[in-house]
């Protein structure tokens, strides 16, 4: 039994995999044949500095009269929950069987710290001591909290979607053999993503999965109908980029504006009709469940009212324009009227919401 007891950490187990050696390695003899043995087989192992230190800790404390013993314990390949589990079964093992009053723990960075909450309660722990090679003194936690975020599912999506994507719109350009547009709509695409990250957009967009994939785990009938809005919605951001591709083929720039305008000319019947899809599952799914189906008739008529606005809206916009398909005279016409209709499906759609005291919230 000693009282002070030399702990070095070897939470990756790299004694185990490249050495052959694992669980608890106690005395100075047996530590130094494995630091050794270790060395041989990969003399570039940051554990081979831990397991030194933590005899050259040994012997000074030794040659100093205390009572010291020096321990190795290893961990598991997969770091976190099994190789923590594995740590905590061996610092069991040597409270029991050394019994020590307090433990110096010794570890080669940042992540072997991480099981200092196992340590310190089970024994006392004087100091720790991080034996890291001068010449790469932050490598060790550089690498470990690199790999550690990017091992985040949320940091992995919100970090490689778009730029995935990104490699994905230029690739197509690229094969199409326009590259002169591939750094457009790289960018083009680079906006949009940060437009839905600002306003919380891409919230939306996760939802509508989530609910794809309940409704099919549920049997519900909207699962066919978000099924017919992705394939609208999908069609209809195609329609938007061959309108803006033709209005870009003009000999005089349009304008920011007009491009604008024209994808949402080409985009939003099918939008629209995406979205009276969702609504209609939603509420057969309220029939066949005997709930109120009233909110998603209202949201139907909702959608179709703004999306006559907007298709008006864009119609007066791009009748400024050359080549456009209705002339400034009947653009006024068709806008005036498109206001009116929307206003008027809005109200019939709320009437039957209200005449029962429901809301769109509930």
């Amino acid at each position: 039994m000693s009282k002070k007891v030399i702990l070095a950490i070897d939470r990756d187990n790299d004694l185990g995999r490249k050495a052959g050696i694992e669980g608890v390695i106690i005395g100075r003899e047996d530590n130094l044949n494995a630091a050794i043995k270790l060395a041989e087989n990969d003399p570039e192992d940051s554990d081979i500095n831990t397991i030194f230190g933590a005899i050259k800790i040994y012997d000074e404390l030794r040659n100093a009269g205390e009572d010291v013993e020096v321990v190795t314990i290893t961990g598991d390949i997969s770091v976190g929950v099994v190789s923590d589990s594995k740590i905590a079964e061996h610092l069991d093992y040597i409270a029991s069987k050394i019994k020590p009053e307090s433990v110096i723990v010794v570890t080669d960075g940042s992540e072997d710290e991480f099981v200092l909450p196992l340590i310190s309660s089970r024994f006392k722990i004087d100091s720790v001591k991080r034996i890291i090679v001068k010449q790469s003194k932050t490598i060790e936690g550089t690498v470990y909290m690199l790999r550690k975020v990017l091992s985040d599912p949320k940091v992995v999506k919100n970090f490689f979607t778009p730029i995935g994507v990104t490699l994905i719109i230029y690739s197509i350009f690229v094969i199409a053999d326009y590259p002169q547009y591939a750094i457009g709509g790289m960018i083009f695409l680079i906006g949009v993503y940060m437009i839905l990250r600002a306003y919380e957009l891409d919230i939306g967009i996760e939802t509508f999965f989530s609910n794809l994939k309940t409704a099919l785990l549920e049997g519900r009938i909207s699962f066919v109908t978000y099924i017919i809005s992705a394939i609208l919605f999908t069609i209809g951001v195609i329609e938007g980029f061959y309108t803006f591709w033709k209005l870009t083929l003009q000999p005089v720039s349009p304008g920011l504006i007009a491009l604008a305008t024209s994808f949402i000319y080409g985009v939003i019947w099918y939008f629209t009709a995406g979205g009276i899809s969702i609504s209609l599952g939603k509420m057969l799914d309220a029939v066949i469940e005997r709930k109120s189906y009233v909110k998603y008739l209202t949201i139907s008529f909702l959608i179709v009212s703004a999306g006559l606005a907007l298709w008006g809206g864009s119609v007066y916009i791009l009748s400024n324009y050359e080549n456009f398909s209705m002339g400034s005279e009947e653009a006024i016409r068709t806008f005036a009227l498109s206001i009116f209709g929307s206003i008027f499906i809005a109200v019939i759609g709320m009437a039957p919401m209200k005449l029962r005291g429901e809301s769109i919230k509930n």
